[in-house]
């Protein structure tokens, strides 16, 4: 039991301190904190020594702080529902039901929704009869927009390697004081691919393709969050979780969510005033909302 302890926590060091940076290191980045400490407590029990003993000990607490204050998958506090609303769902499971999935949507009656897979669902008549009679669901590639507020722009940027990401750009200006333009992404979720090559491989695109201003990214990534692939892609957003997260954060899988694969990060001038998950009821992932202010008046005029 004292070698199996051993190993596991030497695992999860390196996946802490190498990340997803190689493919090999990538499997151990993917183990939970709280994983380690049952494993630790076993060990424990297990030493002959009162130091040993005492040494699994406060490694088993290392790694439960660890967990609560650092991965922090739950986060005490309030939010605020005064601003821009923003909701994204990853739907890669049946969507054979699609009225219930219809109705979830309407009932959060976000600002903007952005569906991973949304086929179907997009077309029902409670979606198009809640945007209305001067607003449409727009399909894009594997992504669905749904909003009243003006689309500017829908453009392709990546598709291939089963890597996708488009471009889109709403007319925020009233809300936010300027449009914002946004990055829908969905990454492979294939264990053996290697991450860092999967970030680096879609970095390059964004870069060769002139992408331009980007003030939010979000989708399934397929990626921890933390993950140093997905900080590369990336660099200058933050995530939304970081900074005013809520609740239980982990984003799947939606019975038990110990892993948040889902993500939405955003440019400093945002202002995130919340960030939470829902579950519902359906499908595999939960649900990512998030609530935007833009610059204070005398922020933007000091800019």
């Amino acid at each position: 039991m004292l070698t199996i302890g051993c190993v596991g926590i030497g695992l999860w060091l390196v996946g802490i301190i190498l990340s997803d940076r190689f493919t090999a290191t990538q499997f151990c980045s993917w183990i939970p904190a709280i994983a380690m400490t049952p494993l630790c407590l076993l060990a424990a029990a297990a030493a002959r020594s009162r130091r040993l003993t005492t040494c699994w000990c406060l490694i088993a607490a290392m790694t439960a702080g660890w967990w609560f204050l650092v991965d922090q998958p739950w986060r005490p506090g309030e939010g605020s529902s005064e601003g821009l609303t923003l909701m994204q769902w990853t739907m890669s499971h049946d969507k054979s039901d699609r009225v219930t999935h219809a109705n979830y949507i309407v009932e959060t009656d976000a600002d903007i929704t952005i569906l991973t897979h949304g086929y179907g669902v997009r077309g029902t008549d409670e979606i198009r009869n809640w945007l209305g009679p001067d607003a449409k669901p727009y399909k894009l590639g594997f992504f669905t927009v749904l909003t009243r507020l003006p689309v500017r722009q829908l453009r392709p940027l990546a598709a291939g390697m089963d890597i996708h990401a488009r471009i889109i750009e709403i007319d925020t200006t009233r809300q936010l004081g300027r449009p914002i333009r946004i990055a829908a992404v969905d990454l492979p979720s294939k264990l053996t691919r290697s991450r860092w090559e999967i970030a680096r491989t879609l970095r390059t695109w964004l870069d060769e393709r002139d992408a331009g201003r980007i003030d939010i990214a979000l989708g399934d990534f397929n990626m921890r969050r933390g993950s140093a692939a997905l900080a590369s892609i990336f660099p200058d957003l933050t995530h939304a979780w970081d900074r005013a997260g809520r609740g239980w954060g982990p984003t799947w899988n939606r019975r038990f969510p110990i892993y948040r694969i889902d993500h939405v990060l955003v440019a400093d001038w945002l202002d995130v005033l919340d960030c939470t998950t829902h579950d519902p009821g359906i499908g595999w992932h939960l649900t990512q909302h998030v609530v935007l202010d833009g610059p204070r008046e005398e922020d933007a005029a000091e800019d």
